[in-house]
């Protein structure tokens, strides 16, 4: 009888033994994970981004980072940008159009929109619009402007902003998209001497954005408690990866047992 005991009592050990590592595995792997940002060129990845080889439940599911060729780019409503910068302590992100990137001169511009209940745009950044197919429709051709640049066929572009306007009585044009420039940029196209390359260094340096506060506020108390922050992916549910499980919001907390239908989807 006592023997009977014994072995049950083993074999009870034993399978508890098979089974701990395995959850305290997945349990170190997410922590560990979400421990350390990447780098995708310059830019680091950290919460609530993901992304570049960082697993989606590193992240916050609107925010994935499409890491290529070292160049961080990230899509909101359907536009990819680069991203110029990251500056989580002021949760700022700088953008740049990946269209307008490629070729100014764009086949079918359209706007772009964010995500307002994520995003906000910073004040102090400018509005700049964007006319395409431009041809002149008055009896004289006048002398090219500052704000004129040439696209493909003959046809041309023009640009406005405070301060740069253009006599449309004497033009017609097709299209017009805007987008937002820093203020540094907007100074230098606003000079008499800017060309289409101060254009092009605009547009490159990109706008910038807040991310919402709220996504942030459950992090700084899984982060005080010794935790990394991330997300459940099939949830989109706030989740505190703590060196023994995932909890809910911080490691205090009673563990949550996330069942994750996927682990990464760094492209």
């Amino acid at each position: 009888m006592w023997s009977n005991l014994h072995s049950t009592i083993i074999q009870f050990i034993i399978l508890g033994l098979l089974h701990m590592p395995i959850s305290l595995c997945q349990d170190d792997e997410r922590f560990s994970k979400c421990s350390e940002p990447i780098l995708c060129g310059d830019i680091e990845i950290n919460y609530p981004f993901w992304g570049g080889g960082r697993p989606d439940y590193c992240g916050h599911p609107s925010f994935e980072i499409n890491c290529e060729s070292n160049i961080p780019n990230i899509a909101i409503e359907s536009t990819s940008y680069k991203v110029v910068g990251i500056d989580t302590p002021t949760r700022i992100l700088t953008l740049a159009r990946d269209d307008l990137l490629s070729n100014i001169c764009l086949n079918n511009p359209e706007n772009a929109s964010l995500d307002l209940n994520i995003f906000s745009y910073v004040s102090s950044d400018q509005n700049i619009t964007l006319y395409y197919g431009c041809t002149f429709s008055g009896p004289q051709i006048p002398t090219r402007r500052p704000n004129m640049f040439s696209c493909p066929s003959n046809i041309f572009g023009i640009y406005t902003m405070i301060g740069v306007s253009f006599d449309f009585s004497i033009v017609r044009c097709e299209k017009e998209i805007i987008t937002r420039i820093n203020q540094t940029s907007a100074v230098a196209l606003a000079s008499a001497t800017a060309t289409v390359e101060v254009l092009k260094s605009a547009i490159s340096g990109g706008f910038s954005v807040n991310w919402m506060a709220n996504i942030d506020s459950p992090c700084e108390q899984c982060g005080r408690s010794g935790g990394r922050c991330g997300s459940n992916p099939d949830s989109a549910a706030f989740a505190c990866h703590c060196a023994n499980a995932t909890h809910a919001f911080n490691c205090t907390d009673a563990p949550h047992n996330f069942e994750y239908g996927r682990t990464n989807h760094a492209h």
